[in-house]
């Protein structure tokens, strides 16, 4: 049977490290900004990565309003399924508070899901993780018309014990930081209001391992000193009757870029996915 994701799974797949604090970007003492120039350069004359530097914020950077990344995912051995533009639109109200707002469209390609759009909403304190998402169904259910599913994702970080979205900026390699994460959901026809969330029965232990730095080339460029981190998502559901898989992963950061590549099959469901990305660039 053919495994199936919505537009937000996809999407976070290629935006879950779009840090986007108040629309991302340094004050310039961490590294480059969004709207620099990326971090990509074939210049031998750039001196070489020191593997032993913590994670910081130029890693995580994220599009600032106007800005966007285009995302290319690749399932198993098919290559170029499908194509996403996650674009930085600014502030919008998603469950009774405002946050930063990636809008991810699909592009092009075959897509086997209940939707090809979804906003991803980022928490501007600490945004590493989506604190949640629209999924904006295409096809319409029966004689109703379109449905809309509403999710927020709280994480617990395993130990402080304390609650909001992770932070992973100063973290050294071979560090691990590991979380718990819930969900609560709702959905609604698209012409009606936001219903009430409510929280389901799911139990989902997320952890970040920093490998260090090196160098990675995602469609043709090369980015110096990116940052690789190994993910793992490990999700039970009280009550199934099947095992759910464990799902690892690698990504690659790039200062100033974003998320440039990744493979493996985090926070997807499906067996295998890879991505590579165009870094932050200006939208059309």
């Amino acid at each position: 049977m053919q495994k199936k994701m919505n537009p937000a799974m996809a999407a976070m797949a290629v935006t879950t490290f779009l840090l986007a604090a108040c629309g991302g970007g340094s004050d310039g003492s961490n590294g480059a900004k969004p709207n620099d120039a990326p971090a990509a350069t074939d210049s031998a004359t750039t001196p070489a990565p020191v593997s032993t530097d913590p994670l910081d914020a130029a890693c995580l950077a994220a599009p600032a309003a106007g800005q966007k990344i285009t995302a290319t995912l690749n399932f198993g051995p098919v290559s170029e399924v499908a194509t996403f533009d996650a674009t930085a639109i600014g502030t919008t109200v998603f469950d009774g508070g405002s946050y930063d707002t990636l809008e991810v469209k699909l592009v092009k390609g075959l897509f086997n899901g209940h939707g090809t759009n979804a906003r991803l909403y980022i928490d501007p304190a600490s945004a590493i993780f989506p604190i949640g998402a629209t999924d904006y169904g295409d096809l319409d259910q029966g004689p109703y018309g379109k449905y809309t599913k509403y999710r927020r994702f709280t994480f617990k970080d395993n130990v402080s014990r304390q609650t909001g979205t992770p932070n992973l900026v100063g973290m050294k390699p071979n560090e691990t930081r590991s979380f718990t994460m819930s969900e609560a959901n709702a959905g609604a026809l698209a012409t009606e209001p936001q219903p009430a969330l409510k929280p389901i029965d799911r139990v989902v232990n997320v952890a970040v391992q920093y490998i260090g730095r090196e160098d990675v080339t995602a469609k043709g460029v090369t980015y110096k000193g990116a940052c690789k981190l190994a993910l793992h998502y490990d999700r039970k559901d009280p009550g199934t009757l099947f095992p759910l898989p464990v799902l690892e992963g690698t990504a690659w950061l790039a200062p100033g870029a974003g998320i440039v590549k990744l493979s493996g099959a985090p926070l997807v469901g499906v067996a295998t996915v890879t991505a590579e990305t165009t870094g932050i660039v200006a939208a059309n």
